[in-house]
């Protein structure tokens, strides 16, 4: 989907900080609040919209490169633009369900919305599985 392999590679390691910042905080949510790691306190589902932002923030990447290759049709360069621009120019595995979660991050952005730890691992995960299947990241 890239051509660019340095931008790849800047999208690889971005991607890696992402991992890093989500096993830490994994680490310590259970540490510090010593309760199971699967359902960390209400202080530790804050901590989780760090890597949930982080992740949102390489997907807007490959697609504003993905933009500039001329793959993604329109003008705008939100975040909401380029997946809704890109529907049917990219191919998506779950477009609607990343939609929606576009549609969560702009709350926490916007709003200060914060969600729990289940739903931001949950949209980290379908971020990691469309990086991925475009070649972004290896697969997981």
């Amino acid at each position: 989907m890239i051509a660019n392999p340095s931008g790849v590679e800047t999208l690889q390691v971005e991607w890696q900080g992402v991992i890093r910042m989500r096993e830490r905080i994994q680490h310590l949510v259970l540490s510090t609040f010593a309760f199971d790691i699967s359902r960390s306190p209400a202080f530790g589902d804050v901590l989780y919209n760090l890597p949930f932002l982080l992740a949102f923030d390489v997907l807007k990447q490959a697609l504003l490169q993905a933009w500039a290759a001329g793959l993604i049709p329109g003008s705008g360069q939100r975040l909401a633009d380029l997946i809704e621009n890109s529907k049917s120019s990219l191919p998506w595995m779950d477009w609607d369900g990343l939609h929606a979660a576009v549609k969560r991050r702009n709350e926490v952005v916007q709003d200060g919305k914060l969600y729990g730890d289940a739903q931001c691992l949950e949209d980290i995960s379908a971020i990691e599985a469309q990086l991925a299947a475009w070649a972004v990241i290896e697969a997981v």
